[in-house]
């Protein structure tokens, strides 16, 4: 029995930061801002230097119980919704 529950609480424990990043959160309310986070990194490859960058797209919603949640979105959706737009009635245009 116990061999069992340490397998379990080991299943558990691996599985926990997959299913926080699923982005299943179901989120609605009025957004009441927009932000964008930009990320670069710079490598060596071959004696040159390469530069990436990727952009991450967030709207903060204000739910019906007050609380305001952050929510990733695509770049589409980000243009979609302006402040004041239900979320996520705003991304399906």
């Amino acid at each position: 029995m116990k061999r069992v529950l340490a397998v379990l609480a080991t299943v558990v424990v691996l599985a926990a930061p997959l299913t926080a990043c699923s982005g299943s959160k179901s989120v609605s309310g009025t957004v009441v801002s927009k932000n964008t986070d930009r990320d670069c990194s710079t490598k060596k490859k071959h004696g040159k230097r390469t530069r990436s960058c990727h952009t991450e797209y967030e709207l903060q919603v204000r739910t019906k119980s007050g609380d305001q949640e952050e929510v990733d979105v695509s770049s589409g959706d980000y243009a979609d919704c302006v402040e004041g737009s239900k979320y996520p009635k705003c991304t399906t245009r």
